[in-house]
């Protein structure tokens, strides 16, 4: 069996379109409030480790 090359007309490109803008707000604001309750765990650990020297 013998397959023919691809011509213009079997090639299927993708629609051009805008690049997709993703709102990214809810993500940055869950980083923030994760890296706080890292950093107030961190620093209420250090305390006790202080007051227990």
């Amino acid at each position: 069996m013998e397959t023919q090359p691809n011509t213009q007309r079997d090639v299927k490109k993708a629609p051009q379109t805008k690049p997709h803008q993703e709102n990214l707000k809810g993500t940055f604001a869950a980083v923030i409030i994760v890296g706080l309750i890292i950093l107030v765990s961190w620093f209420g650990i250090f305390g006790l480790f202080l007051d227990r020297a």
